[in-house]
């Protein structure tokens, strides 16, 4: 008999697969396997965990990289984001333990190109069952920016971004009001007065590159620069250092001098420009 039959109790599979479902959104279970998962990226891994105490732990995570880019959560240096997920696991236990009891679980989490996450969820004996293998496969295609095509475009480049990062932390952003019109000049105006006048601008050569809003981690290209997938995809999620990565490595691909980022409106977008000296 499985846990799913033992626990029903006159209830149908369904109605204890829904019951737990509420259970993991009400811990925080999924927003906690979210943030394990990283910003972006494919994502394809199974979180078993185990009683201790009064709540539970992670015990591993079994994850194998996917051929076109992501399968593994993403890298946690301090191991905040694991212990999170500790956290909303002894959450879930205190919340099941009472008519639905367990001792050991396991969680199988999919994440597809577009930001669409599914849960699987097993717990004793259904968890011993439980196999990466047998989870959905996502994509191909890979997330624009985890493809092996990226990754070497990257680092092929990489002398040149330097150069770009180098030139764009030696810019003095001390001017009072800034234009980019046409999306191919960019004016910074200096000693502006209470009427708005300025008492200089400087007018610069650029390109509009992309819009980034850091709340909801949305990336919208502003035109089109080159072949690759990266480029072909107007709009998908990444975070902010994938952004500026992406802008750095787009204006050292055009010739540019540095990188223009600035918020443009109330919720902290940001605009990035390739500039030419």
């Amino acid at each position: 008999m499985s846990w799913v039959e033992r626990q029903a109790r006159g209830r149908t599979a369904a109605e204890v697969d829904r019951a737990t479902a509420r259970h993991l959104r009400d811990a925080g279970v999924d927003r906690a396997l979210d943030r394990l998962a990283g910003p972006y990226g494919l994502r394809r891994f199974v979180v078993r965990f185990e009683r201790q105490g009064g709540g539970a732990r992670v015990e591993r995570i079994d994850a194998l990289p996917l051929k076109w880019g992501g399968g593994p959560p993403a890298d946690d240096p301090s191991g905040r984001a694991r212990a999170e997920v500790d956290r909303a696991l002894s959450a879930l236990y205190r919340a099941m333990r009472p008519e639905t009891p367990w001792e050991r679980g396991a969680i199988g989490y999919v994440r597809d190109a577009r930001g669409r996450v599914r849960l699987f969820p097993s717990f004793d004996e259904d968890a011993d069952a439980a196999r990466l293998d047998a989870l959905p496969v996502p994509g191909p295609p890979g997330h624009p920016l985890e493809e092996p095509a990226f990754l070497d475009l990257l680092a092929y480049h990489a002398p040149r971004m330097a150069e770009v990062q180098r030139r764009t932390e030696a810019v003095a952003d001390d001017w009072d009001l800034w234009e980019v019109r046409d999306d191919t000049r960019l004016l910074l105006h200096y000693d502006v007065d209470e009427e708005g006048r300025p008492g200089e601008t400087i007018r610069r050569r650029c390109r509009a590159l992309a819009t980034f809003t850091p709340g909801t981690g949305r990336f919208a290209w502003q035109g089109r620069f080159f072949p690759e997938r990266v480029y072909q995809e107007r709009i998908f999620q990444v975070d902010y250092a994938a952004a500026a990565e992406l802008c750095l490595l787009t204006a050292a691909r055009l010739g540019a001098s540095w990188l223009f980022v600035q918020p443009y409106d109330e919720r902290g977008s940001l605009l990035f420009a390739a500039v030419f000296e």
